[in-house]
């Protein structure tokens, strides 16, 4: 039985002698450096030599390079950015030559324009007008004289299309809006026409007749106390206009105000005594 326990015993105390050993030297062998070897030592000398004849060759041959082909290269983007600015110039110069030449062409249609219209060959100048939109499309004033010609000529649709473009172009024109009021209110767009005036005293609160038309609407749609308050904003800008006076007074008897309509007529028989109205005016103020 000890004979066999010995061998064993042998065989374990050997593989824990082993163990011990490896353990130990392990970590030496993992630190090894391959570097500290002649042969290894060697090639990594020749690499390095390689390498830093190399840069120093690619280095020197750069440098000569540049030396040479640098001034070359400033020259191209010299020659190249004056070029450019040549180009530039020339078609600056071309486009104020053509805008001047434009705006000269422009003014002579305008003219010719208005020489057509006292001629009242209205034909030819609705036709002048187009060209000058033709040569400039958002000319403002060649849609605003147009929208007026198709106005005067009772083109009111091709008068309010044309207009309502002009305020596509520019939303910040009182005079445009009265005028497409204007036309609004002739083609029977009483309520539209109202908005439009009304914007116009938005931007400009100094026009009597814009007040005064307002009134005009109000008074058709049947609203005789906005109808009054209409006539006198007119009164306050053009307080003698004989008028918004009349106007004034016929709304004032409809109202039964009985002080309003004595104003308008002192002032209206103040400024023309002569007034052939004034004693069928007195009559319908004393019976209020």
């Amino acid at each position: 039985m000890w004979f066999n326990i010995i061998p064993i015993a042998i065989i374990l105390i050997s593989g824990a002698v082993l163990v011990y050993i490896i353990t130990k030297k392990f970590p030496a062998l993992t630190n090894l450096d391959l570097a500290t070897l002649p042969q290894e030592r060697e090639k990594m000398v020749k690499h390095r030599i390689i390498s830093t004849r190399l840069k120093r060759s690619w280095g020197r041959w750069f440098t000569i390079t540049k030396k040479f082909i640098q001034p070359l290269l400033s020259k191209i983007s010299e020659w190249v950015k004056e070029l450019y600015h040549k180009m530039l110039s020339a078609r600056e110069n071309l486009a104020a030559d053509k805008a001047v030449s434009d705006i000269t062409e422009i003014e002579k249609f305008f003219a010719a324009a208005e020489e057509e219209k006292r001629k009242e060959n209205y034909e030819e100048a609705e036709k002048i007008y187009i060209r000058i939109i033709s040569l400039d499309s958002k000319n403002i004033a060649a849609f605003k004289m147009l929208g007026q010609l198709y106005a005067e000529t009772g083109k009111l649709q091709e008068a309010q299309e044309t207009l309502a473009h002009v305020l596509k172009l520019t939303k910040e024109d009182a005079e445009v809006y009265s005028r497409l009021a204007a036309v609004e209110k002739e083609n029977g767009d009483l309520e539209k026409a109202q908005e439009n005036y009304l914007l116009s005293i938005k931007l400009n609160s100094a026009s009597g007749l814009n007040y005064f038309s307002l009134a005009e609407i109000a008074e058709q749609l049947g609203k005789t106390t906005e109808t009054a308050q209409y006539l006198k904003e007119a009164l306050k800008i053009e307080p003698k206009n004989p008028k918004y006076l009349d106007a004034m007074f016929s709304i004032s008897i409809i109202n039964k105000d009985k002080a309003e309509a004595l104003d308008a007529y002192k002032t209206l028989k103040e400024i023309n005594p002569e007034n052939a109205k004034l004693g069928e005016m007195k009559k319908q103020i004393d019976a209020l």
